[in-house]
């Protein structure tokens, strides 16, 4: 679906427009269509990627992707990804454990906490520094965010203790093993592979506008190519700059929640925010920012080579596998403006090799200089897209020494590998209700020449579009963020 010219009302009553329709009539008739509209605005990218592309999924639907918990919520599955590094959390049970000593001397147990319970009985827990921690019991829940263990040193030396340096806050752990006795028949594959639930809610993202009677004269001519019996079939469709624009204005404010969105939902399904008016719950989930674990989320002062290949290297690590990934680098004007600088820099240093790509003569002419969109290192890709999200005035953004929106040199690394046949980002849709239209006329109807019923008093009518999506990362562990930092 596309904009293909922009007329005068006048003029597009002197054509022929009998094999037109009103797009916003057509979707009363054929509702998956507006689904098509996000087509218009490829600059959304992470809207293009998912709905623009069909990767959209009624929440009613159950499959092994995810399943719809009721008309707002949601969950998936991860599989197969690599293992988060586990942080340490303040200890309460036997109070904090204090820095500059050991634990744990002569086959002793002891308590330690962790951020999350993902260790199990038996596991083996690897510190920073290459001691080993064998499972005793636990995990004990003591407050959202802390679960206690208790365990002992994993050695065959009784005077082997831990540095407690080790187990203070935020310093990390991971599985090196699980050990049971002979004849056990328990199990856990924690330690190959992580089996993590993820919840998410539905938003309702909406946009009403009015317009008095004489405001719709500028029409656009939109064409939409769908697949006939083996042939692509044309069809055009009329709408008003009206419309057109208000499109524009519900799909960035979708695409910004799809982005930054944050869950106003606790991890017991209570809800913070309520309307002030009506007292009822305003739910909404959370987008991709925060759904990418807090250890994928970097700063930068000066972007450069080595630090996109360290990303890659690194994001390979979290992947099912090593080479042949694929991610999107979603950036605002600044970032593409720095990653085509890098890329110019490394490209000079061959040109020996390929010159023609950069420098060409036409008619005696020379014309300098490239378009650099992707980035290969060690068999993984990176593939760049502007979304303008990042630069758009409305998204407030604090300024560099230049005086140009921080948000506009951030990097959005967004895996797109495919996991067990499933997309790993994917829109989520409440039933038909991804994109709806309905209006309310005024004095004069939707063309202010119309007598007869009216649902309000004015010389004028109004119009909303509303829609309810999320957004699912299957694997968060496999994307990354690099935000630029104000020195």
């Amino acid at each position: 679906m596309r904009i293909i010219s922009r007329v005068n009302a006048n003029l597009l009553s002197s054509r022929n427009t009998a094999t037109m329709r009103e797009l916003e009539q057509l979707f009363k008739t054929a509702p998956n269509l507006a689904a098509k509209t996000i087509r218009l605005f490829p600059q959304h990218s992470i809207s293009f990627l998912t709905e623009g592309l069909g990767e959209i999924y009624d929440i009613k639907e159950k499959s092994d992707s995810f399943v719809g918990i009721n008309d707002k919520a949601y969950k998936w599955k991860i599989r197969g990804h690599q293992t988060p590094r586990v942080k340490f959390a303040p200890r309460v049970t036997g109070g904090t454990i204090s820095a500059g000593s050991t634990l744990g001397g002569n086959g002793t147990e002891f308590v330690i906490a962790f951020r999350s319970s993902y260790y199990n009985p038996y596991d083996i827990i690897k510190v920073e520094d290459g001691t080993l921690l064998f499972v005793v019991s636990g995990p004990v829940f003591i407050k959202e965010g802390t679960f206690e263990y208790t365990v002992k040193v994993n050695t065959n030396t009784m005077s082997e203790s831990v540095n407690t340096n080790l187990l203070q806050p935020d310093k990390e752990s991971g599985p090196a093993g699980v050990a049971y006795p002979e004849l056990s028949d328990k199990g856990y594959i924690s330690t190959t592979q992580a089996s993590e639930e993820h919840v998410n809610y539905l938003t309702k993202v909406r946009y009403d506008w009015s317009w008095s009677a004489d405001a719709a004269a500028t029409k656009y001519i939109i064409e939409d190519i769908v697949p006939h019996n083996g042939k692509a079939v044309k069809f055009n469709y009329v709408t008003d700059e009206l419309f057109r624009s208000a499109m524009e204005i519900y799909h960035f404010r979708k695409e910004m929640q799809l982005i930054y969105g944050r869950s106003t939902m606790d991890a017991n399904g209570r809800c913070f925010l309520q309307d002030p008016r009506t007292g009822q719950d305003i739910v909404q989930g959370d987008g991709l920012i925060a759904q990418m674990a807090d250890s994928q989320k970097q700063t930068y002062t000066s972007l450069n080579i080595d630090l996109i290949e360290d990303a890659l290297s690194d994001l390979s690590l979290r992947s099912p596998k090593r080479t042949g990934n694929t991610w999107m680098l979603t950036t605002g004007a600044e970032g593409y403006k720095a990653f085509g600088k890098i890329m110019r820099a490394e490209h000079k240093a061959n040109w020996t090799l390929q010159p023609n790509s950069y420098v060409q003569t036409r008619n005696g002419k020379i014309q300098l200089g490239a378009e650099y969109n992707a980035y290969t290192f060690q068999g993984n890709t990176v593939v760049v897209n502007v979304n303008n999200v990042f630069d758009h005035p409305a998204n407030i953004s604090e300024k560099d020494s230049n005086g140009k929106p921080i948000e506009s040199s951030k990097f959005m690394f967004i895996d797109m590998s495919t996991y067990d046949g499933v997309k790993n980002i994917q829109m989520i849709a409440k039933d038909g209700r991804s994109f709806i239209t309905g209006h309310v006329n005024g004095i004069g109807g939707q063309d202010g020449r119309t007598s007869g019923e009216a649902s309000s008093t004015l010389d004028g009518s109004s119009k909303v579009i509303i829609g309810t999506s999320g957004v699912v990362l299957h694997n968060p562990y496999s994307s990354m963020i690099l935000e630029k930092k104000i020195i």
